[in-house]
């Protein structure tokens, strides 16, 4: 069984945890906001919003309000476009079984 189809099927576990929403970007969407690398939105106990990017094995925090404020439109445009967790869970299933 190869790496991707073991991937597969732990997005399918995962799904089922109450603090998980396993969303999936139909490739037939074309260009989307996602293409540029990926980013992570978060708040803090605080209540500050932050941002963190990655690449080429270095991180970063971003703490400018505006590019913050951009991530976090740029995940809506991004769960907007993707497939609801129902339809996300049946192409996951389906793919599997092509396996």
């Amino acid at each position: 069984m190869g790496c991707g189809v073991v991937a597969w099927r732990h997005l399918l576990e995962v799904r089922t945890s109450r603090n998980v929403e396993v969303q999936v970007m139909p490739a037939e969407c074309g260009f989307h906001p996602g293409l540029n690398g990926p980013f992570v939105v978060l708040e803090t106990k605080e209540h500050q919003h932050l941002g963190y990017i990655e690449s080429q094995e270095v991180g970063s925090v971003v703490h400018d309000p505006a590019v913050v404020s951009a991530f976090g439109l740029r995940y809506g445009k991004l769960r907007s476009r993707a497939l609801n967790g129902v339809e996300s869970a049946r192409l996951i299933e389906r793919l599997v079984g092509e396996a």
